[in-house]
């Protein structure tokens, strides 16, 4: 009985230390990621044009590039964005490069109007320019937004509001290709609105923290079977 007590309390022990390994194993890929995001921001910006139309988007991710060309007269309203307690939207204009491929700009927030039937003034310029920024991926909020136009709202024929941008969906919706990756626009480039990107932090604390708990009730749970165990019969012995 002692045996198989003891057997029990051994896998119980392994399972317990074997998640918390699994937490520092998970909070060493994080580290690594973050170490790569970290390099790519720190990276002297690349030309968008020296990037291969077929080429993975994760060799892009978070890359700062530069693109000339010129924006669109039409955009996508991402709906229920909050900046500093106060309601809003975030917009994304087609940008039309210089190479002949469409790029999803997100040039930032905008105030909600006091009424949501109306249409936020948000075209941008139309001029030749030259953009700057980072590479990221769709924003990852709000409702699901499938490949379909008649997943959006048509505020006017140049503007679409969404509840969650897929580049699938807004290129079926503005019946054109794009290329899948977001640029998130710098402060100061053409067309620019509020903008306030929350990059992505290391992370990797919260899983060590995770680790030390698993670790502690291995050590706590070993300690009070040990005891019960063996301890006890000593004593009475």
């Amino acid at each position: 009985m002692r045996f198989a007590l003891t057997a029990l309390l051994v896998l119980a022990c392994a399972g317990l230390a074997s998640l918390g390994f699994w937490q520092l194993h998970r909070a060493h890929e994080k580290q690594t990621r973050y170490q790569a995001f970290s390099d790519r921001q720190a990276a002297p910006p690349v030309a968008f044009e020296t990037i291969a139309p077929d080429a993975p988007l994760s060799d892009s991710l978070w890359r700062r590039v530069t693109l000339r060309g010129h924006y669109l007269d039409l955009y996508v309203v991402l709906d229920n964005r909050v900046s500093q307690g106060r309601p809003g939207y975030e917009i994304l204009t087609p940008f039309l490069t210089e190479t002949g491929r469409t790029v999803l700009v997100d040039r930032g927030w905008l105030q909600l109007p006091d009424d949501r039937r109306t249409i936020p003034d948000a075209l941008a310029p139309a001029d030749p320019t030259t953009l700057s920024g980072y590479i990221g991926p769709e924003p990852t909020v709000g409702i699901d937004l499938e490949a379909s136009a008649a997943q959006a709202e048509i505020m006017s024929p140049q503007v679409f509001r969404v509840q969650r941008v897929k580049v699938d969906g807004v290129a079926s919706l503005l019946d054109r290709p794009l290329w899948p990756g977001i640029v998130y626009l710098d402060a100061q480039a053409l067309g620019a609105l509020a903008v306030d990107w929350q990059l992505p932090g290391d992370g990797s604390a919260r899983n060590r923290s995770y680790a030390v708990q698993w670790f502690a009730m291995a050590a706590v749970l070993a300690g009070i079977g040990l005891w019960n165990l063996y301890g006890k019969r000593r004593r009475h012995e």
